[in-house]
């Protein structure tokens, strides 16, 4: 049983059997982006091979009106036995009436039939800075969009109304409650979104009492440029925050397109590149660092978070704050001495870990080599110096889960029951801190949340195991038995 006392109430709340925490918090994903997918194509390797994804993709299009979009997501070229990518022959196979789009696994690449490359008005002569329009040895296009190329054709699809986005939301925080999550950043409006119809969504939702659970909001430098003249970051009430600036600067390592400091594995010679040059990299960071600004910046490649590191260092030069809590989102391959120095910028990462589980046999074969794979998202070394660091699986990438995450940070195992940089393991305790207390620090909440403790937010999940209790090896088997966002239950297992 536990007492939750409100402003103008006492409320009793009879929790069972079970093992209380804090609600888990959420430090990078998309839960906007992945609202609009629930009603997709879900086109990941546990569907089998391309002619099985290709046929549910038909089957997709047979039930849908012509001339009206086809969308699949989650496709994994690596994770598959063909081990390729999708083309527009593939696509055009599955629709000529229909745009048919499906997005990578990593969410920086995609795949277009050619009726979807004619709405984008994308041909063989089209350039994009930071993305590609990838032709064939003939100067064709082959249906493949890499970056900013691939970024650029979700503004053509079609949005949600404001009632359908509402309920899209509505139903994706459910995803998040129902593993444990009180607290979502949302991170990067205006990528792949329209920002002013999510923000809204969301204000229309928390007036309506519908909103369970707090957002904090991250916007592209497109959409956040918008906000410049109304001074919202950092400002809201205890459910919306506007956050910061969500910037990117490389793209994904299983992609080749992750920029690196050493060749890739399988590729030599090929070290992936930057999105943006360094100057144009330090002056975005400079600007909303002199702001006062928070900046959670994506890196994987180590080169792209030595970039983005350089550029905090020479920001801190003319405005010497470290306490912004600035991130580094994903920084998979970040060396011991960057995160020394991350951690005298006062820079926090969040590390993608469950990479370890589901792509680390694939690094270590294929993109990085055992070496390079064995120390993926160091959360031991960061523990090692005191650096605060964070979990998430960037949803939709993977689907929802702070379990199965903290799983891998504590086993480091492989799919294939590989242990990859044992030395980088962390205890559950540690694990856990990572997406409470840790992960407040991410959205300045460490004063209200994250913690069981009088004066904080009635933020739990109810657990079925102690996890510290528990083997490691069973963590990703506990199970959710509620979820409570301010006082009220959200979540409950049936």
């Amino acid at each position: 049983m536990y007492i939750y006392i409100g402003k103008q109430q006492i409320e009793e709340i009879h929790l069972g059997e079970g093992v209380l925490y804090p609600g888990f918090i959420d430090t990078h994903s998309h839960c906007s982006i992945y609202s609009n997918l629930l009603d997709k194509v879900y086109c990941a390797p546990s569907c089998g091979n391309i002619p099985s994804i290709l046929q549910k993709l038909k089957e997709k299009a047979d039930n849908t009106p012509e001339g009206e979009w086809v969308i699949g997501y989650s496709y994994d070229d690596t994770g598959i036995p063909e081990a390729r990518h999708l083309n527009k022959h593939d696509l055009n196979a599955v629709s000529t009436r229909h745009p048919v789009l499906v997005s990578h696994i990593s969410s920086h690449m995609g795949y277009a039939n050619d009726l979807a490359l004619q709405k984008f008005s994308f041909d063989a002569r089209t350039k994009i800075p930071g993305g590609e329009v990838v032709v064939d040895s003939q100067g064709q296009t082959t249906g493949f969009l890499l970056e900013t190329a691939y970024f650029k054709c979700l503004s053509y699809l079609p949005a949600a109304t404001p009632e359908q986005q509402k309920e899209n939301l509505k139903k994706a925080v459910y995803e998040y409650n129902k593993n444990g999550f009180t607290t979502i950043q949302d991170g990067g409006l205006g990528f792949g979104t329209d920002a002013r119809l999510i923000t809204q969504s969301y204000i229309q939702l928390y007036k309506e009492n519908r909103l369970n659970a707090r957002m904090y909001l991250q916007y592209v430098p497109e959409a956040f440029e918008k906000l410049l003249p109304y001074g919202l970051w950092n400002f809201g009430n205890d459910y919306i925050t506007f956050g910061g600036l969500k910037y990117f600067t490389d793209g994904s390592i299983q992609g080749f397109t992750g920029a690196l400091s050493q060749d890739y594995h399988s590729r030599p010679g090929y070290k992936g590149n930057l999105l943006y040059p360094q100057e144009e990299i330090d002056a975005m960071i400079e600007k909303y660092h002199c702001m006062n600004v928070q900046i959670a910046v994506h890196t994987n490649g180590d080169a792209a978070s030595e970039a983005v590191i350089s550029a905090f260092e020479k920001a801190l030069k003319k405005n010497p704050r470290t306490d912004l809590r600035h991130m580094l989102v994903h920084a998979q391959m970040v060396s011991d001495s960057q995160l020394e120095r991350m951690k005298a910028c006062g820079i926090i990462p969040t590390f993608f870990v469950k990479h370890v589980e589901v792509w680390g046999d694939r690094h270590a074969k294929i993109f990085l080599g055992p070496e390079r794979m064995s120390r993926l998202d160091p959360c031991g070394s960061a523990a090692k110096i005191g650096l605060p660091f964070a979990l998430h699986v960037d949803t939709p990438v993977l689907p929802v889960t702070a379990l199965e995450s903290m799983h891998t940070a504590v086993n480091r195992t492989s799919s294939s029951g590989i242990v990859y940089g044992e030395n980088q393991r962390i205890s559950i305790k540690q694990a856990l801190e990572a997406y409470t207390v840790n992960a407040a620090l991410c959205c300045a909440g460490e004063k209200n949340r994250g913690r069981l403790k009088p004066g904080y937010y009635a933020d739990f999940v109810l657990l079925d195991k102690d996890l510290e209790e528990i083997p490691s090896a069973d963590i990703k088997n506990a199970q959710v038995l509620k979820t409570i966002c301010g006082g009220n239950i959200v979540y409950e297992k049936n």
